[in-house]
């Protein structure tokens, strides 16, 4: 039984890139994530006395500049920022806060009195989080209207929330594996997984802790409903599925394709350009392939932060980040996907192309579930 009132199906079809672990945020702020607060006000209080000077006629003036507060491994499109920086005439400083989870509890901790301007990497598991908290401005960005409708929030969560991509959390498969495993086809689907022949043969990230964990389990309570997905889990615990703690252990230390003994793992459908990439030259094809029908998306948000010191300017960086030369660098800066209609590189039209229907999880029906969802895992898995 599907989730129909909640986990749905994209119509039209819309990190490997970072990894947002430290997720599934509880209601209760975790310590950590004060203490990161803490040391994020300490840079920004630093950052603040140093102003930039302009001395022509022996006045100090702070120099144009707009906030972006965001993960640790969020990478600035440096073209775009370029270009943000010739037609508004101010520079984006980005204020690195930890992994996504953190980032998004230490500005909770922060709310109306911010560290930037606009935050950025929240995203649809976590949106709620933001609701009544004295967190965000709303905000109608310049360009929404370019936005594919499936990733768009609706009510009070769409006006305070801007998607500006998607990370499609997906199977990845060694090729070369199967190659020489030749009598095994590789797996396409999520019930093919619990088959004794893909016994011990793949690894899954934590859903308490990690992103991609927590995006995987969603998928499979979209494909199996309430009554079905913890026995589909009780089922691969039972084929010595491995659980690891972050996509960082997954994916370096036991998928295959780096050395590990698992020739499947949960990571992004643009892993496979990332591949590519990042070898150096060693490689000129992915050394994975993606089962498209396990994809659900990741979708990434920013939001104008209350009380913010440069207000206007955090809007002209939303606006822009919708805009085509941010969404047209986002694949190869950051990995994802764009929300608009921009092109892919030629690295995700050969080897990264769009999911054509991933699963959109509903954020809202998230927030009310994600901790009982959690804790049903748990009792299952642990």
């Amino acid at each position: 039984m599907k989730l129909t009132s909640g986990l749905t199906k994209s119509k039209e079809g819309p990190r490997t890139k970072r990894t947002s672990d430290w997720l599934t945020l509880p209601t209760g702020l975790r310590a950590a994530a004060l203490l990161m607060a803490t040391a994020v006000m300490a840079g920004a209080c630093g950052s603040q006395d140093e102003a930039e000077t302009d001395s022509t006629d022996g006045a100090e003036t702070e120099a144009a500049e707009v906030v972006l507060v965001t993960y640790d491994s969020f990478a600035l499109p440096e073209g775009a920022a370029e270009t943000f920086q010739a037609e508004t005439g101010a520079t984006i400083k980005v204020v690195a806060a930890g992994d996504s989870g953190a980032m998004l509890a230490g500005s909770l901790l922060t709310a109306g009195s911010p560290d930037g301007d606009v935050i950025f990497g929240v995203d649809n598991t976590t949106a709620t989080e933001v609701l009544d908290r004295g967190l965000l401005e709303p905000y109608a960005a310049v360009g929404l209207d370019e936005v594919r409708g499936d990733v768009a929030l609706d009510g009070e969560l769409g006006e305070l929330l801007t998607p500006i991509d998607t990370g499609d959390v997906c199977l990845n498969i060694d090729t070369q594996w199967f190659a020489d495993n030749a009598e095994l086809d590789p797996p396409a689907t999520f019930e093919q997984l619990t088959s004794e022949e893909y016994a011990s043969l793949l690894v899954v990230e934590n859903p308490v802790n990690s992103s991609p964990g927590m995006a995987f389990m969603l998928g499979t309570i979209d494909e199996f409903g309430e009554d079905g997905w913890l026995e589909y889990w009780g089922e691969l615990k039972t084929r010595g599925v491995k659980v690891a703690p972050s996509w960082d252990d997954a994916y370096y230390n036991d998928y295959s394709v780096n050395g590990g003994d698992r020739p499947i793992v949960v990571s992004y459908a643009s892993s496979p350009p990332a591949e590519v990439i990042f070898s150096e030259g060693e490689r000129t094809e992915p050394a994975s392939e993606v089962a498209l029908d396990t994809c659900v998306a990741q979708v990434e948000y920013a939001g104008l932060l209350e009380g913010a010191a440069n207000p206007e300017l955090g809007q002209e960086l939303i606006d822009f980040m919708l805009a085509e030369d941010w969404q047209s660098a986002l694949p190869e800066a950051n990995f994802v996907y764009p929300v608009t209609g921009v092109d892919l590189p030629e690295s995700f039209v050969k080897w990264a192309p769009r999911p054509k229907s991933p699963i959109i999880v509903d954020a809202v029906v998230v927030g009310e579930n994600r901790n009982t969802w959690i804790e049903q895992w748990r009792e299952v898995m642990e």
